[in-house]
């Protein structure tokens, strides 16, 4: 490829990235307008809490799942891992305090063990990512439903409500946790050799290999991270809701990689990062606050996020193809 050549790719590809960035934010103005008109108790002080716990909630997830698509992956067990801090923060506690460090210790522990297994079989296996990580869901949701005897319940300890429900000066918990793992982990992609490796694996596997970059090792890091950021943003959801609700595991695997995608990291890695990233978490949040009080059934939510993801994934294809055509 000439220098030519490679400026006008560079040019696109940045047009294209400012199009996406562009594209989220008219979406949240949108929403946030048509949330005044139809439903203007959107802008209440209770629902506006409400709101920042769910960003709080899907933003700490999508940061886990942003690292994994930036090296080509992707993770859909990450609503099982919520589901599973759930349950073991209520089952191994029975809804007191006492063990509430042991409980935590332990779905961070089993969390790390699923991510280990996502990487095992993506790295180690070569199964396509999209089939580990399924497998990997089925397999936790699976070890739920047989030690909870299919009916997942049980109160979760009142001392995670700190994570989920409370609010520090006026600002609810789980916004502040993503604001900090936010910053951590823009720090680590943006200033540091590992996050320079994240995105070279991402981009081209075979020649960051042939470069030095250890691409086994890089890629299994992802699916721990991720893994150990969706084990926290369901112990911060457990905190919120007081109690298990397996309902609310289903939604995350679509959320989180929603908020990514949607933000502009793209799909086949190497491009993106947690800033657009957090212009997609915001867009989903608001999307499914304003969607819950118009009284969208979770069909009509999942079909309308659905066709959000879609036309994310068509920009970035434009964006492929205009840098390819320039």
């Amino acid at each position: 490829m000439t220098a030519a050549t490679q400026s006008v790719t560079d040019r696109s590809s940045f047009a294209g990235a400012r199009m996406r960035i562009v594209t989220s934010l008219g979406g949240i103005v949108i929403v946030l307008v048509a949330a005044a008109i139809l439903t203007p108790s959107f802008y209440g002080s209770a629902n506006l809490n409400d709101l920042f716990r769910q960003i709080g909630f899907i933003g700490v997830a999508a940061i886990g799942q942003t690292f994994v698509l930036l090296v080509a992956g992707i993770d859909l067990s990450v609503g099982a891992m919520l589901g599973l801090a759930m349950v073991v923060s209520a089952q191994l506690t029975g809804g007191h305090n006492d063990a509430l460090a042991v409980a935590v210790l332990a779905a961070l522990g089993l969390g790390l063990l699923g991510g280990a297994l996502n990487a095992g079989l993506v790295v180690g296996r070569r199964v396509p990512p999209f089939v580990a990580t399924f497998a990997t869901f089925t397999l936790i949701e699976g070890g739920i439903s047989a030690w909870t005897k299919g009916s997942p319940s049980g109160q979760v300890p009142p001392g995670l409500s700190w994570v989920g429900a409370k609010s520090i000066a006026g600002v609810p918990t789980p916004i502040l946790i993503f604001v900090v793992l936010l910053a951590v982990a823009a720090f680590v992609l943006g200033r540091t050799s590992y996050g320079r490796r994240v995105y070279a694996t991402g981009a081209n596997p075979a020649a960051s290999r042939l470069s030095g970059v250890p691409v086994r090792a890089v890629v299994t890091s992802t699916y721990l991270i991720s893994a150990v950021l969706a084990l926290i943003a369901g112990l911060m959801t457990s905190g919120y809701t007081g109690y298990v609700d397996n309902y609310l595991s289903h939604n995350l695997n679509l959320d989180s990689i929603a908020a990514a995608v949607v933000g502009g990291t793209a799909l086949t890695g190497g491009k993106g990062g947690v800033g657009r990233t957090t212009i997609g978490v915001v867009l989903i949040a608001v999307l499914i606050d304003f969607l819950g009080l118009l009284g969208v059934g979770n069909a009509g939510q999942l079909l309308i996020e659905g066709a959000v993801i879609l036309g994310a994934v068509w920009l970035q294809g434009r964006g492929r193809s205009a840098a390819q055509t320039g």
